[in-house]
Order: C-alpha cells, then structure tokens, then sequence
C-alpha cells in the first residue's frame, strides 16, 4: 500500500514537472504578471493617479530625461561589450545586433527568477543568427563572470565601509543584504571554481549528480552530463580567451562597472530634480547600490516585491512623504519596466522576422 502510494506520488511529481518544462515560458510568464499586479496593488493602494501625476510634474524634464538615458546607457554598455567579445571572430559583427542580444537577455533576466534565463535565451539567438556556439558560450560566460566580480566588488565595499549606513537605511530588511550578497559570493565562487580547477569541478558536480540519480531525485540522461562538461569547457574556454587578451579584460571590467553604476544615478537624478538638498549624492548612491545587492539573487522574477520594500524603507528618509512614492514608481518604471517592454517588442519583432525568414 506505502509502495503504491510512493509510486502515484512519484508519478504525479514527474507529471508535474514535464507540464512545468513544457509551459515554461507560460509559467513564467504567468508567475511574472501576478507578482507585477500584487506589487502594483501594494503601492497604490491609499495612493492616487492625481497625486503622481501631481509630483512628476514638479520634476524638471530634463532630469526625467537624464533618467531614461541612464537606464538605455545600461543597455548599450552591454551590447558594446558583447560586440568586443564576438568581434574577435565576426569581424562583419554590428554593435545593433549586439544591442538586440542585450534587449532580449534583460527581458527574459526579468520573467525569470533570479535572472536565470538571460543568457540562454541570448545563446539561442545568437546561434540563430549564425555565430558560433563556443565563441558566444565563451562571450556570455565571461560577460557573467564580471559581471559577478563589480557585483561583489560593490558588495563587500559597502559593507567595509559603510555598513553604519546598510544597518540605518535597511533596517528591518538588513538581512535580505547579507542573503543577497553571499549568494553573489557563492555565485563567484563557484564561477571561479568551474575556470581554475574545471576537472576537479566536474568531478564533484558528477559525483553529485550520481548521488542525486541514486536517490531516484534524477533519472539517468547522458545528455545532461555531456551538457555538464561542455558548459565547464566553456567556462577554461574564456580564462583561456580573458588571460590571453589582457587589455580586454581592463576594458571589459571598466566598461561592466559603468553599465552597473548606471543604474544608480536614477534616484539622484529625481533627488536633483524635485529640488531637493539635504542629502548628498554618494548617499544616496550607497543605499541604491545597497538596494540593488540585495535583491540580485533573489529568486522572484525582476525582484519584483522586495525591491519596492526595500526602496521605500531605505530611501524614506530621504524622500520626504509627498514624493517618495513617486520616486520609487520612476525608478522602478524606467530602470526595470521600460527596458523590459523594449526588450518585449525585440523579442516579439525578430521571433516575426525569423518566422518570415
């Protein structure tokens, strides 16, 4: 009876699983707009459409501007970098493809949790439009890998230098810092781990992958272990590539660190265009860097929820009542919606032309 049992429930697991795989875009889609209704519900509730409209239009045109250049300078900093990462081989290589790759890998980092799906969705296209597999695997894991390296960078400075400020201005959310920044460590860890001692990674993830298929948690698929040491081949891949190409690996940690800090300049610039001066602008920045690893690694589509939290918690004192909210529904709009509904119409646009073609 307990056998029968275990069984049905396994196959109802296993039944679960295929429809999630199946209608995984769907899920994520569907996961995605609920928590974008509860978060919009959350925020204007007791807060009118007059009022909003009331606030923007005390905010200079051109800092409201400035706001949206930032949010696109993040963007084009990315496809600039991926165009000096697949350059090397496509010499006929245009920075606008490169700028569609990056449309398309924040639109999907935004439906998915924690980010997951960007760079597969990337690596798809990329090998639709013709590249090659390795050369864009080695272009987007090394894109990660800095990626990684400035999150942390900023993560563990903040903390040395300013944790005072992390515990005023998170307060209650405090430990939702210290969860996103080890998961940032562990991340990098692991990233490290797969481009200086691969085989010994391969080892330990094959070792792991035995012992999870012994407890019936996996099936046998030998797919997904030649899946597993392609992808720790890409990983030497691009130390090899990065350690071969130093002034690159300068350039590309410079270029990632502007197009990280890009971001951070949007509450300064609302700050800047209410008129508003009683706090300085590398606070301002700090609690925004703080804000942005905390909510990194969190597995909710877009850090959708949390990030609004946070922002109002952290930023309460800064903003004064009147204009809070509204700050937070321009930031978040420009930094995170608006990318995400251009990056929508790239991905709907080119899966037309690929249809056409």
């Amino acid at each position: 009876m307990l056998r029968e049992s275990i069984s049905s429930l396994r196959g109802n697991l296993n039944e679960n699983i295929y429809f999630f795989k199946k209608h995984k875009r769907f899920v994520n889609g569907l996961l995605f707009l609920t928590i974008a209704i509860l978060t919009g519900y959350t925020i204007f509730n007791g807060y009118s459409l007059a009022d909003l409209l009331n606030n923007m239009r005390n905010i200079s045109l051109f800092w409201l501007l400035l706001c949206i250049v930032a949010a696109l300078l993040f963007i084009i900093v990315e496809s600039f970098i991926l165009w000096i990462l697949l350059k090397q081989k496509d010499k006929k290589l245009s920075i606008f493809r490169c700028l569609k790759y990056a449309f398309i890998g924040y639109f999907y980092s935004g439906i998915t949790p924690s980010a997951t799906g960007g760079q597969p969705f990337q690596l798809y296209y990329m090998r639709k439009d013709g590249n090659s597999t390795a050369i864009s695997t080695v272009a987007l894991l090394s894109m990660a890998l800095f990626y990684k390296l400035i999150m942390v960078f900023m993560g563990v400075a903040l903390l040395f230098f300013w944790s005072n400020g992390i515990i005023e201005y998170l307060n209650v959310y405090v430990w939702v810092y210290y969860l996103g920044l080890t998961l940032n460590i562990l991340i990098l860890f692991v990233i490290l781990a797969f481009m200086i001692i691969p085989e010994k990674t391969k080892f330990i993830i094959h070792k792991l992958e035995q012992l999870l298929i012994r407890f019936k948690l996996l099936k046998v698929n030998h797919c997904r272990s030649e899946k597993i040491d392609l992808f720790i081949a890409g990983y030497k891949d691009s130390v090899d590539f990065l350690f071969q190409n130093k002034f690159k690996m300068g350039a590309l940690t410079l270029l990632t660190f502007i197009q990280r800090s890009s971001l951070l300049f949007i509450p300064v610039f609302i700050y800047f265009g209410l008129s508003l001066k009683n706090t300085s602008l590398l606070t301002i920045l700090c609690i925004q860097a703080v804000i942005y690893v905390a909510v990194d690694m969190l597995p909710i589509p877009g850090a959708q929820g949390i990030t609004e939290l946070i922002y109002i918690s952290a930023l309460g004192s800064i903003f004064t009542e009147q204009y809070l909210t509204t700050s937070m529904i321009i930031t978040r709009s420009v930094s995170f919606y608006l990318i995400l509904l251009i990056g929508m119409m790239v991905v709907l646009i080119n899966g037309k032309f690929i249809s056409k073609k």
